[in-house]
């Protein structure tokens, strides 16, 4: 099954690569209403009637669809995520606030206009303690939908169609097309003169938003601007701040059905702003922003959806929250709530799959390939690459994000997608549901001790990380580690049963532990020069793990301080473990000779280990290296003197049994 998915995928990744943007919008716009279709099908059969136009809920499904079904074809665009606006540079925040701040008062300045006029008459009526609370929280939540909005329309559909139509061109195509989404919701039918109405003016705010997203060069400014109007509306409505006046050309004029938005000085005022716009992006041209690492670190820090351990049981959480003595830093409590939402929904979904699996599920797996090697090694390349030989079972994103419930529970699937349709936080490395991905994870979710835990609780980093060390566990802790093991396992090849090959940085000082659950398993060791996997872990202590954290690190005691000492404990066991594999079982490859030579490197791991390298494989892999020669992998400075010294006092042995000594450098070089 697993090999017919991505099968599937990489054709749909060849028929995208030669369909044209318009094309691709088309094949989006039909895929999403025959996906609608179906949703709204499953769910009536259930006696839910749940409507995809419905503003109440429905709305925010059919978001998500959207945005799955651009992030799918994005990925396979293969672009750099700047020319879709998706981009943080050192001046966001500023760019974001002063959106908000201008949405806020341009709406308000309209409403009030309409106030002074007799359009509108004020009131108070509304105003009570408990609808002040109400409407401060649909501030809030005015800022989510704002900012998926402006991903969709200003971002990736403005950047897919503008290669084909221009810039203007695809302004006013996601225009037409955001505006025709909101006017389908319209109570009264779009085709009515309420829809029609709805439907022009929400087309020129929508390209306003667009131009404004080409004059800012990104979607910052514009998500503030909407998420402003939007906190306006919506506060407005919840308190009851207006109400028709007895002016009826006024009203025809200026509000509509009560609605703004419909008016004809609304659509005069928009079309004024988009001319003004227009006329500065002409004038000053788009900027070309720059990414910046403190800054991209800060909006991680504040993004509620990043943190892919979501799914863990929320029985989990609470022994984790309960040990952490609930310490919870206030920039994280957002996250804090969106993961225990998430939580609650898959642990109700998976209590079926929790029960049944480990009673129906109980084959036996053949014993697996290991990829081993400390964070940062090159071990997910290897992966990679490994992954495409069919006689393997690799595990997939959506598997090991929601191991409890991933058979049966798509509904928690679907909701990951979107942060798995990016790339990952550390590096560009591309990221689908379909990808490979370490098991770590889902020991991590089904409640093993795992270092992982750290990730979300890096206060609590010396009561997690040290089960990167084999004798750390106790007895019962082992025989919990090893029986959910082997439960997901079972899981992932219930369907089709190849051997399973998992790539899991923890498993590098657990070769012992591992050989005693299969006897026959082989490991493959990947080593790379200590200078830069120490240099590489902490780039992913400050950029990687921020998306997973609910507190911020202590000052000592931390995944960058106490590095270097897991990392010279793991290789020594490591080295020791694999020296006592049989022949056939272990080898130990430098990342080096993986990147120059992929092809020739693993057919020589193949030969070391016995196994098969097979035509169909060898094929599979010119085509992923073809695939993937524009990659580039992230440019690091060199270290300082002290940060070197310490590294080399760390793993000084090392470098000369892996290689990367100055004799050994200067023989290879000769």
């Amino acid at each position: 099954m697993a090999s017919s998915l991505l099968g599937a995928q990489a054709s749909l990744a060849s028929l995208f690569a030669r369909l044209s943007p318009v094309a691709k919008l088309l094949a989006w716009m039909v895929a999403l209403t025959c996906l609608s279709g179906a949703a709204e099908l499953a769910t009536a059969s259930t006696g839910w009637n749940l409507s995809l136009l419905d503003k109440n809920g429905g709305a925010a499904v059919l978001m998500l669809l959207a945005l799955v079904g651009l992030l799918a074809i994005v990925a396979y665009e293969r672009r750099p995520l700047a020319d879709f606006g998706l981009i943080i540079d050192r001046l966001w925040v500023h760019n974001a606030l002063g959106g908000l701040v201008a949405g806020l008062f341009v709406y308000g300045a309209y409403i009030t206009t309409c106030v002074v006029c007799g359009a509108l008459t004020a009131s108070t009526s509304g105003i009570h303690p408990l609808s002040v609370g109400e409407a401060l929280l649909e501030v809030a939540f005015a800022i989510p939908p704002a900012v998926i909005q402006q991903v969709i329309f200003a971002g990736l559909l403005l950047g897919l169609l503008r290669t084909q139509t221009g810039r203007w061109g695809a302004v006013a195509i996601s225009a037409i097309v955001f505006g025709l989404a909101v006017a389908l919701g319209n109570s009264q039918g779009i085709t009515s003169a309420s829809g029609l109405g709805l439907a022009f003016g929400m087309t020129l705010l929508a390209g306003l938003l667009g131009v404004l997203r080409l004059a800012s060069g990104s979607i910052v400014f514009p998500a503030g601007v909407l998420a402003g109007a939007l906190a306006f509306r919506r506060v407005s409505s919840k308190l009851q701040l207006t109400e028709l006046g007895n002016d009826q050309a006024l009203i025809d004029w200026l509000a509509p059905f009560g609605d703004p938005r419909q008016a004809p000085a609304f659509w005069c005022f928009m079309a004024l702003c988009i001319a003004i716009a227009a006329i500065v992006v002409i004038w000053r041209g788009e900027p070309r922003l720059a990414t910046d690492a403190a800054a991209e670190a800060s909006f991680k820090r504040l993004n509620p959806f990043s943190n892919l351990l979501t799914f863990i049981p929320l029985e989990r959480w609470a022994v984790l929250l309960v040990q952490a003595k609930f310490r919870i830093d206030p920039i994280y409590v957002p996250r804090l709530i969106v993961t225990l939402i998430g939580s609650a929904i898959g642990t109700l979904l998976a209590l079926p799959e929790r029960w049944l699996a480990p009673l129906l599920v109980t084959h036996r797996v053949e014993d697996p390939v290991f990829v081993i090697g400390i964070h940062r090694s090159g071990t997910t390349h290897l992966h990679n690459l490994l992954a495409l030989d069919p006689q393997f079972r690799a595990p997939r994103n959506y598997e090991v994000f929601n191991p409890l419930g991933f058979m049966t529970g798509w509904i928690t699937t679907a909701l990951m997608t979107p942060a798995l349709m990016w790339r990952r936080p550390m590096d560009s490395v591309q990221m689908t549901p379909l990808s490979s991905q370490e098991e770590e994870f889902a020991l991590t979710a089904m409640g093993s001790p795992s270092p992982y835990a750290a990730f979300c609780l890096p206060r609590e980093h010396g009561r997690h990380w040290k089960y990167v060390h084999a004798e750390s566990f106790t007895p019962g802790e082992a025989v919990r580690w090893r029986r959910d093991y082997l439960l997901f396992l079972r899981k992932i090849t219930w369907w089709n049963r190849k051997r399973p090959l998992l790539k899991n940085p923890a498993n590098t000082g657990r070769i012992a532990m591992l050989r005693q659950m299969f006897p026959h398993a082989k490991f493959i060791y990947l080593v790379r020069n200590p200078d830069a996997v120490y240099r590489s872990n902490l780039h992913f202590a400050k950029q990687g793990l921020v998306v997973f954290q609910l507190q911020e690190p202590s000052d000592e005691n931390n995944y960058a301080d106490e590095f270097l000492e897991n990392y010279r404990r793991v290789s020594e066991t490591a080295e020791r473990d694999l020296a006592n594999l049989p022949t056939g079982q272990g080898v130990r490859i430098r990342f080096e000779e993986l990147d120059d030579s992929p092809i020739e490197t693993i057919a020589a791991i193949y030969a070391q280990l016995d196994m098969e390298f097979t035509f169909a494989f060898q094929r599979r892999l010119d085509e992923y290296v073809k695939r993937n020669a524009d990659y580039r992998k992230n440019r690091q400075t060199p270290l300082p003197a002290d940060q070197a010294r310490a590294v080399r006092a760390a793993m000084g042995p090392f470098y000369a049994a892996w290689g990367y000594d100055e004799s050994t450098a200067d023989r290879r070089a000769a």
